[in-house]
């Protein structure tokens, strides 16, 4: 196995357990159009959370969606995570 797709697939079953330790449910890939919390590597930037609600619901729960990623970076960088913002600040990039 490549060391780097190793590290990456670790690094993925880390937070997904920092996750799920933490009490979320999360969803074995990228976020689904009915929403909830996604976490899936991409090669160039790093693992990917990334939290939604349902298509069409964004701007009735951009509130709720704010708190949630807030937490969700609060879990992660407590755990020792490196964790940046991407996409406006829709998805939480960890890398490391």
């Amino acid at each position: 196995m490549d060391t780097a797709l190793g590290a990456a697939q670790d690094l993925e079953q880390r937070v997904r357990k920092e996750l799920t330790d933490a009490g979320f449910t999360v969803d074995a890939g990228p976020a689904a159009a009915d929403g909830g919390l996604a976490v899936w590597h991409d090669p160039a930037r790093g693992v990917v959370v990334a939290w939604d609600v349902a298509a069409g619901q964004l701007m009735r729960y951009g509130t709720v969606r704010a708190a949630v990623r807030l937490a969700l970076r609060a879990v992660l960088v407590a755990a020792g995570h490196q964790v940046e913002e991407d996409r406006d600040g829709l998805e939480l990039i960890v890398t490391s």
